[in-house]
């Protein structure tokens, strides 16, 4: 009801309309419920925050106290009420008293915007400014400024405003912002490709310049915000694209060591952290299905019933889902095959130009005191990561690497390894022989100690791993085989015979470089280092590719062996060998012979059909059964073996199986589980044994065993192309770092047990130990506790004393 007051106004619930308009906060609600009604009292406060702001021109220092609450009022209204032109004029208002006024500069300008700002807007009030970037973020969200525009405007504030809180709020704003343009169903390409450029040109911007690296300047400052932004939305699975690789890419070359160095770092363990966020995300998931609130203190309603429910079907499916069971709480969207096929490639294989890249890097590697020495170890890191994952060829990395190889050298087990990251098949044995030289003679000597020793037969096996062709030997035009250059069989006698060293670490590490050269090149072993396996091996010239020889396949490696194993199953089954396949196969048939029940007119036409049937075949002579044996030779024709076949026959039928199949994924495990089975007879002489007299027993089938081969333990990330110094280390230092990794582990096992984990106080045991001996001597437990071991055991020579315990033991011996 509306009454007049004593003043002439129109009097309200909450006070006369003038004294209402007045309030900013009450005015706001009005404006939202009538838009029209409360038009003019709007502009009237407009004109009002229009003339504070021309006087905070004036002076910038000493704002009017009503100035922030009225540049909330007018985002918030004009953003709900009046969107349009009122609320594109009033982001105008707000953007000119943040950058200080009004600018018009040409298009060349553009790119260096955010340069510089005018003294006035530095000079603006914290609070001030606080608030007008308050109300910009409050209209973008409502969707009344575009994305692009503030975005410019915020990294302009970010580069130049030396305010740490006003940075981190306009970086954390960029970011949701841009993962809020990107959720699912609403993603928008044209605004991500105008976002990736104005970004990559922050960045690419001051690759050329000649910067000086101070941390203070604007320029500095947008770079690392930029870098950073697009670190955090790869992360974030926001942006994983090859151009979001690309900006990253013109950060690597860019002159400003921070952000030369972040961008190097993303690049290398991008993929660990990555992972590490996708397992802290399942153990929240995990940990948050375990707590059912089962509502036993609250009152019994269908609701909670169902809540109940639905939170032990989550917690049944997150168990399911984590004991690897497939199930009906599964869903397809669980399966570990399509969560496989979803995983990214490592950033590092998107650059769209690794070969210049690495040129680019490896000139300013090779500079003079061009940047510190943890900068150089992280450029050489990643580097030799480019190189070794795109088999680039840059041969002069490798005599530079050998500069650095020496046993005084710091942090020289992170250079060898970084050396084992760059080489790969298509490097030059040459440019590797160099390499093994450097090794042996400053880490495989008697002077060196025992773990640079160690260090230096690992790093070489590792070497020669990755670049099988340096232990091949040059054809001799008198037949024979001898290395041009390199003396590779004695090098790999030498360094074999560090296997019987005294000490362990040198022991272990020649025994290992031994193993390798035994599956490898067994030839260039003497005869009492082969082993069994070794001699099998050499038996069957097993020797590595030479630099160049490659492997052509022409067809899916395995599909010969599956095809032969598949025939041989199918003779098998057919021969009456029992298989839970036949038995299924049986179940078939036993229901597809079953008899049906026939009522009614259905008899009848099954008899007149019967009849129709007797009475065709009455006129015709039953032929004579005769029983017709099959003969070995039929019986064998469908059956393959590869035994009997010759090179070019068994090529020959992997091509045809391959182009005339189409396989499933079941039959690439097959594949892989035959091939692995074919190399283990070649190279395992007691394999081949049983199998002989498997053979021989008449046992040519064997099945396939449904264990993968894939299953591990190691809940390590295991990155492409990375060394980690650590596999290369010394046993002894290996085992005092696991060591000390173990009671880290056991003292974070003591801040979480279980009982201080637990909810409420302490339990009777933790109370027990906490008491007052003097309280507790007496007790029953206190008196009983050593009576175990104590004074009445069993005597040695008295076997059939029987040990007298508790109430027995006190009991008087009566005197016979």
């Amino acid at each position: 009801m509306v009454r007049a007051s004593s003043a002439g106004g129109v009097s309200t619930g909450t006070g006369t309309k003038v004294d209402v308009t007045l309030k900013l906060s009450q005015l706001q609600n009005l404006c939202k419920r009538d838009p029209k009604g409360y038009r003019e009292d709007y502009d009237a406060q407009i004109r009002r925050l229009e003339s504070e702001c021309g006087i905070l021109k004036l002076s910038p220092q000493t704002p009017s106290p009503r100035l922030i609450e009225l540049i909330q009022f007018a985002a918030a209204v004009s953003s709900s009420s009046y969107k349009g032109a009122e609320s594109d004029r009033i982001a105008n208002m707000l953007i000119e008293l943040l950058v200080g006024g009004t600018e018009t500069k040409s298009e060349q300008d553009k790119a260096n915007l955010f340069m510089t700002m005018p003294a006035s807007a530095l000079q603006l009030a914290r609070d001030v400014r606080k608030s007008c970037v308050s109300a910009l973020i409050l209209m973008r969200n409502k969707g009344v400024i575009p994305p692009l525009k503030l975005l410019e405007l915020f990294f302009r504030l970010m580069a130049v405003v030396p305010d740490k809180g006003l940075r981190e709020q306009l970086y954390k704003h960029l970011v949701n912002d841009i993962r809020n343009i990107n959720k699912k169903g609403k993603r928008d390409e044209k605004v991500n490709r105008a976002i990736q450029s104005f970004l990559h040109r922050v960045v690419s911007t001051h690759v050329g310049e000649k910067g000086q690296g101070d941390e203070a300047a604007a320029t500095d400052v947008a770079a690392k915000k930029a870098t950073d932004m697009v670190c955090e939305l790869y992360r974030k699975n926001v942006w994983t694209d090859d151009r979001t690789v690309a900006i990253l890419a013109s950060a690597v070359e860019s002159k400003i060591p921070n952000v030369m160095r972040r961008s190097m770092i993303f690049f290398l363990n991008i993929e660990e952290r990555m992972a590490e966020d996708q397992k802290e995300k399942e153990d929240d998931e995990w940990d948050a299905s375990q707590k059912v609130n089962m509502h036993l203190f609250s009152r019994k309603t269908k609701t909670r019933q169902r809540h109940v429910q639905r939170q032990l079907k989550n917690r049944t499916k997150e168990q399911k889902k984590r004991e690897g069971d497939t199930d009906e709480w599964l869903d397809i969207r669980d399966d570990p095959g399509v969560e496989a096929c979803r995983k990214l490639y490592p950033a590092i294989e998107l650059l769209r130009d690794p070969q210049g890249l690495a040129e680019s890097v490896f000139k300013r590697l090779k500079k003079p005191r061009s940047v510190n020495y943890r900068d150089k170890l992280l450029m050489m890191n990643f580097l030799t990561r480019l190189v070794g994952n795109h088999e680039l060829i840059l041969l002069s990395l490798y005599p530079f690497l050998q500069k650095y190889m020496s046993g005084t050298q710091r942090d020289v087990t992170a250079i060898l390894a970084y050396t084992v990251q760059g080489c790969h098949e298509n490097v030059p044995p040459e440019e590797i022989h160099g390499i093994l030289k450097t090794i042996a003679h400053n880490f495989i000597t008697e002077r060196c100690s025992e773990e640079q020793m160690a260090v230096g037969i690992n790093s070489v096996r590792a070497i020669c791993a990755r670049v099988p062709s340096v232990l091949s030997l040059e054809d001799n035009t008198d037949g024979g085989e001898v290395s041009a250059e390199f003396d590779v069989e004695a090098f790999a006698r030498d360094i074999a015979a560090y296997s019987n060293h005294r000490d362990r670490s040198v022991g272990i590490a020649g025994k290992g470089f031994m193993n390798f050269i035994r599956e490898t090149h067994p030839s260039l072993l003497q005869g009492k280092h082969r082993g069994l396996k070794g001699s099998a091996l050499h038996k069957n010239k097993v020797k590595p590719m030479r630099y160049g020889e490659q492997k052509v396949s022409g067809g899916v490696e395995g599909a010969d062996l599956l095809a032969e194993y598949e025939s041989k199953k199918a003779a098998h089954k057919k021969n009456g060998g029992g298989d839970s396949d036949d038995e299924n196969d049986s179940d078939d048939e036993s229901e597809e012979g079953d008899w049906k029940e026939v009522t009614g007119d259905d008899e009848e036409e099954v008899a007149m059909k019967f009849d129709d049937d007797e009475a065709v075949s009455d006129d015709e002579e039953a032929p004579e059964l005769i029983v017709h044996e099959k003969s070995d030779e039929t019986a064998d024709e469908s059956v393959i073996d590869l035994a009997n076949m010759t090179a070019e026959e068994r090529e020959k039928l992997k091509q045809e199986v391959s182009s005339n199949r189409i396989f499933s994924t079941a039959d690439f495990i097959k594949m892989r589980k035959l091939v692995e089975r074919e190399k283990k007879l070649k190279s395992d002489p007691r394999e081949a044994a049983r199998r002989k007299r498997a053979v021989a027993r008449g046992k040519d089938f064997e099945e396939l065993s449904d264990d993968s081969s894939v299953d591990s333990d190691d809940d390590q990330v295991h990155i492409k192309g990375a060394v980690n110094p650590y596999e290369i280390m010394a046993e002894a230092k290996r085992k005092r770092q696991s060591k000390a990794e173990k009671l880290e582990k056991i003292l974070a096992g003591r801040n979480t047990f279980e009982t201080t984990e637990r909810a409420g106080g302490s339990t009777n045991t933790e109370k027990a130990r906490k008491k007052n001996f003097l309280m507790s001597k007496s007790s029953r437990g206190a008196r009983s506790k050593g009576r175990g071991k104590g004074g009445l055991n069993i005597k040695r020579g008295n076997p059939t004393m029987k040990q007298q315990t508790g109430h027995e033991a006190k009991k008087r011996r009566r005197k016979l």
